[in-house]
């Protein structure tokens, strides 16, 4: 029918793929080079940083609030354990409800 009425068509394509946005809190030692480190981990998984907030150090800790966007859900959990692997963090977590 609106080929009938002359509009141009517009191809579009549905995909099976499973993106995914989550808000990650990594908790860290501070040292030099920390936030480099952590977001070359977080690439190297195929992470796209879409926001990012580091709080200054306090007694040496360093919290650190990453919003990202994965191309695949099921890569979530490798994500989470490379951010964990790289030296001086202790601790990431994922964020409840909804990533912004």
């Amino acid at each position: 029918r609106m080929k009938g009425t002359e509009r141009r068509e517009v191809g579009v394509r549905w995909g099976d793929t499973a993106e995914c946005r989550v808000t990650l809190f990594a908790e860290s030692f501070g040292r030099p080079h920390l936030l480099a480190d952590l977001t070359e981990a977080m690439a190297g998984e195929g992470a796209e940083i879409v926001s990012a907030t580091v709080e200054p150090p306090s007694q040496q800790r360093v919290r650190h609030t990453y919003t990202v966007q994965l191309p695949d859900a099921a890569l979530l959990p490798g994500l989470m354990r490379a951010m964990r692997n790289v030296a001086g963090v202790y601790d990431v977590s994922r964020a409840q409800g909804p990533a912004g």
